[in-house]
C-alpha cells in the first residue's frame, strides 16, 4: 500500500466491525484511495468465492452421506507468513465497494448494478415514479417472464441509488419490491431472503451493505433473466440520468451498447422497441438533447417492456 502499511491487526478488526468512528473512516479512505488495496479487493472475492464453492461442494457431499461436512474458516488467521497478503486482501472486502463500482464498473458486465455506477448522482428525486408499468398488476400475479425481469432490473438500479445517497426509505421499498418480484419464480427463496435482510438493514451505511447487494443483484439476474434484468437496469437508470440532465451517462460505452441491443432486439414490444431507436437516434444527434423527450422516451420504453 502506499505510505506506511496499515497495522494486520487494524485491517482484522475492522473486518471483524470492530472499528467505529474517525478510525474506520481512516481506514476506509486509506484503502479506497489505494490502486493496490482496490485490486486486493478482487482477489479477495475471488478467494472468496472459490470458498464458498468448495463448501457447497462438500456440503452436498455430505448430504448424499449423511454426515456433518467440516467447513473451513471463512477468514484466514492473522499471524505473520506468507497468509498476511491473502489476510489483508480479506479486509478489503469490507471496504471500498463503492471506489470500486466507479473504477471498475461495479462487478463487471454481467452486473445489473453497473448502470447506476454510471450516474453522476446518487439518490431518487422526489416523487419519483418507480413503477411506470403498463399494467399495475401485483408482484405475485401472472407476469410475463421477461416483463419481470425487467421490472427487478429497473428496481435494483433504485436500490442502488438510494443505497448510495442514504435514502433508507427508498432503499427499502426497492428492496422490499425486488424481493416480492423474485418470490413468485421457482427456487426463489435465498435470493428472496437476501432482498429481505437488504429490507431490514436499509438504514446501515451503504459500504456495509455492498457485499450483499451485489450477491443479491447476481443472484436476481440468474433467476429472472439476465437480458431483460439488464435492460430493466439500464431503462431505469436511464430514466434517472435524463431527469438530471446526466450526459455522461449516455456518452459511457456501457449506455451506447446497452441501446445497440435494444434497438435491435425484435423481442421487445414495439413501444419500447421504437422509444429506444428514438434514444438512440436523439444521442446521435448533433444538437443537445431534449432532456424531457429523452426522459419520456425512457419511461416509455420501460413502461413497455415491464408492462
Amino acid at each position: 500500500m502506499n505510505g506506511s502499511p496499515i497495522d494486520p491487526e487494524r485491517l482484522a478488526a475492522l473486518l471483524d466491525g470492530r472499528v467505529t468512528g474517525r478510525e474506520r473512516a481512516e481506514l476506509l479512505a486509506r484503502l479506497a484511495a489505494d490502486g493496490e488495496a482496490l485490486e486486493a479487493y478482487a482477489d479477495a472475492l475471488a478467494v472468496t468465492d472459490e470458498l464458498e464453492r468448495e463448501d457447497e461442494a462438500a456440503g452436498a457431499e455430505a448430504e448424499g452421506a449423511r454426515v456433518l461436512p467440516f467447513r473451513p474458516a471463512r477468514r484466514p488467521a492473522w499471524r505473520p507468513g506468507p497468509r498476511l497478503a491473502l489476510a489483508a486482501s480479506l479486509a478489503a472486502v469490507a471496504v471500498g465497494v463503492t471506489a470500486w463500482g466507479l473504477v471498475r464498473g461495479r462487478g463487471g458486465d454481467d452486473d445489473p448494478g453497473r448502470y447506476a455506477a454510471l450516474l453522476g448522482r446518487p439518490g431518487l428525486p422526489a416523487g419519483w415514479d418507480a413503477a411506470p408499468w403498463t399494467a399495475a398488476r401485483a408482484p405475485d400475479e401472472t407476469l410475463d417472464p421477461r416483463a419481470r425481469a425487467v421490472r427487478v432490473g429497473a428496481r435494483i438500479t433504485d436500490l442502488e441509488a438510494a443505497a448510495a445517497a442514504r435514502d433508507s426509505l427508498a432503499a427499502r421499498q426497492a428492496a422490499a419490491d425486488v424481493g416480492a418480484l423474485l418470490g413468485a419464480l421457482p427456487a426463489a427463496g435465498p435470493a428472496a431472503s437476501v432482498y429481505d435482510e437488504l429490507r431490514r438493514r436499509a438504514g446501515e451505511p451503504a459500504t456495509a451493505l455492498a457485499p450483499l447487494r451485489e450477491r443479491g443483484r447476481r443472484t436476481a439476474a440468474r433467476l429472472a433473466g439476465e437480458d431483460g434484468v439488464a435492460l430493466g437496469a439500464w431503462a431505469e437508470a436511464a430514466r434517472l440520468a435524463a431527469s438530471r440532465r446526466d450526459e455522461g451517462f449516455f456518452r459511457t460505452r456501457a449506455t451506447r451498447d446497452a441501446l445497440e441491443r435494444a434497438a435491435g432486439d425484435a423481442a421487445l414490444p414495439p413501444p419500447a422497441l421504437e422509444a429506444a431507436k428514438r434514444i438512440r437516434a436523439a444521442l446521435a444527434a448533433s444538437i443537445a438533447p431534449d432532456w424531457g423527450a429523452m426522459e419520456r422516451e425512457a419511461t416509455r420504453m420501460l413502461a413497455a417492456a415491464g408492462g
